[in-house]
């Protein structure tokens, strides 16, 4: 037998050394390839010549996977980076391995988004959708300032359902998104809403709500389930709210009304608040419906006829577990406020809940701990309607009819505003951006011009009350052109909005309650925040924009002559 294994065969039939056989190996050439020839079967094999054999078969197979030359230029490249070496350039100058910073990128790079692999329920441009993600992301901090505090739940993934198959919804928060950071940013007013052409989001949510209602009635089939129909109506809810929104910048206050009438409708084919089941859609319409009370004067569509739709009872607060501190609304804080005791009586009682809900809230804080959802709820549903339906006529002050022939404020009666204005502040305006009135600061203005304070004591109770409903308005309804944004950077007052006539009044209130502006003494803040904390106060919500509007106070250098 003949056997051939690639190896060159000498004259003879004799096998070449090894040590010659390995270096023809190396050898590429067809003519240096070797040849063995070996003859019969029995005859002993050479050691040597048999483990060049084996070395010759097993060549290629144990070397591992090898670099291609990009990564074999790479790998030496980050070798004489990472050792320090010099690298030598095209001269053959050593350089500085320093100047090298970055390796040669060998990942490619990510291609189009996350986003590209939603089908949405409608044609919508990528950066609408970029808004809307970015507002959603945040937008229960946004809507809510005391969303720290309060235990809303997990956030649910529906609204990103909806996008993809509610094509009226994916439009109404392309342009509630787009409104809400303009009015964060600054970039929009009244006016400009008003000039400004038609937003292509809103006629396209329009055109598909005109369809939808025409098409299928608020109260679908008799033979859909309980689940459609709800479905369905707390979809349109919540388009008809961002329609709402945008006509209260708009000004559009006939469309507003319409909008809200709506929402009525809808509430009440659920069978009424009570029956309800989105208390979060709920919080929503609830706050609407008195954000257009108070920014129109007119009356809130919800709890107008008491015999059909009676007050939401006040709420029993109970101490959470989880707070173990003893909480102090069980004290007499507010009992001890002189003025109190000669309030009427149903107002006493909703400054007493509201009382109780702040400290509740301000523990929470401290704690750093959660309240349910339903204190918001019951607290701002059974106070606000109550204030909005409570009325203390003016009246002629026997002791001052000669000096001061108007008709003069009750001290009820501006109680009754302060309490809605702090109550619009902690359940109504959203984190950062403050929802225009019309109505209600004027109102408001004209309460504290004329207060009657004859009823307290001058020397105590008097500049500390009105410390607290000034700085209550300013910080919630008073449009006194502070930025409020930033606490830190003094503000001015220069006379525009109503920073005429209430920064200097402020001055004035802030002195006599023991707070000299520009003294070596305690700091004018300090001394301040306790004669609000004696009222109603929560730091969360009203630090960062009263110290914003102490410090328009204190750089106003000649306060006015109003006391």
């Amino acid at each position: 037998m003949v056997t051939s294994i690639g190896l060159q065969s000498l004259p003879g039939g004799l096998p070449v050394e090894p040590k010659n056989m390995a270096s023809a190996t190396n050898s590429v050439s067809a003519e240096d390839m070797p040849f063995i020839v070996a003859t019969g079967t029995k005859k002993k094999v050479n050691p040597e010549l048999r483990k060049f054999i084996r070395s010759h078969v097993m060549m290629g197979r144990n070397k591992g996977k090898t670099l291609g030359p990009r990564l074999k230029k790479t790998s030496a490249l980050s070798r004489k980076v990472d050792s320090g070496e010099g690298i030598a350039n095209e001269e053959g100058e050593q350089t500085n391995s320093a100047l090298i910073t970055t390796l040669p990128r060998v990942i490619p790079p990510k291609v189009g988004s996350e986003l590209s692999f939603i089908r949405f329920a409608d044609t919508i441009e990528h950066s609408a959708v970029t808004v809307i993600i970015q507002f959603s992301s945040m937008a229960k901090k946004a809507l809510f300032p005391l969303e720290s505090c309060i235990a809303f739940g997990a956030k649910e993934m529906s609204w990103m359902e909806a996008l993809t198959m509610d094509p009226a919804y994916l439009h109404a928060m392309a342009f509630s998104a787009r409104d809400y950071f303009d009015l964060l940013q600054g970039r929009m007013t009244l006016a400009g809403y008003q000039q400004a052409p038609p937003c292509p989001h809103l006629v396209r949510t329009l055109q598909l709500l005109r369809e939808r209602l025409d098409g299928v009635v608020l109260a679908p089939r008799r033979d859909d389930n309980d689940v459609i129909k709800t479905s369905f109506r707390l979809g349109t809810a919540s388009v008809v709210l961002c329609l709402a929104f945008h006509s209260h910048l708009m000004g559009d206050l006939p469309a507003v009304r319409h909008h809200m009438l709506g929402l009525r409708t809808i509430v009440d084919l659920e069978g009424g608040l009570l029956a309800f089941k989105n208390l979060k859609l709920a919080i929503e319409i609830l706050r609407c419906d008195l954000n257009m009370a108070l920014h129109t004067g007119g009356k809130p569509l919800f709890f107008d006829d008491l015999a059909r739709e009676p007050y939401w009872p006040y709420p029993t607060f109970a101490l959470p577990h989880d707070i173990s501190e003893p909480s102090p609304i069980y004290s007499s804080g507010a009992e001890d406020l002189a003025f109190l005791d000669i309030l009427d009586p149903s107002l006493a009682s909703a400054w007493h809940v509201i009382k109780q809900f702040s400290t509740l809230v301000n523990s929470a804080a401290t704690l750093q701990r959660k309240l349910p959802k339903e204190y918001l709820f019951e607290t701002m549903v059974s106070v606000m309607y109550r204030l909005l339906h409570m009325s203390f006529p003016p009246s002629h002050s026997s002791t001052s009819s000669a000096s001061f022939p108007y008709p003069q404020t009750p001290l009820n009666e501006a109680i009754r505003l302060g309490l809605l204005a702090y109550s619009s502040s902690v359940f109504l305006q959203w984190a950062g951006v403050r929802l225009p009135y019309l109505h209600f600061p004027r109102v408001y203005r004209h309460a504290l011009v004329n207060l009657d304070l004859t009823s307290l004591d001058p020397s105590s109770s008097s500049p500390q009350l009105l410390l607290w409903l000034l700085m209550v308005g300013a910080i919630s309804v008073f449009d006194t052109n502070i930025n409020l944004a930033s606490s830190g950077d003094s503000a001015a007052s220069s006379g525009t909005g109503d920073a005429a006539w209430i920064v200097p009044w402020l001055r004035v209130n802030v002195e006599m309650c023991g707070a000299t502006p520009g003294s070596d003494s305690e700091p004018t803040w300090n001394t301040v925040r306790r004669v609000l904390d004696s009222f109603l106060w929560i730091p969360l919500v009203h630090d960062k924009p009263g110290k914003a509007v102490l410090d328009a106070v204190i750089s106003l250098e000649c306060p006015g002559p109003r006391s």
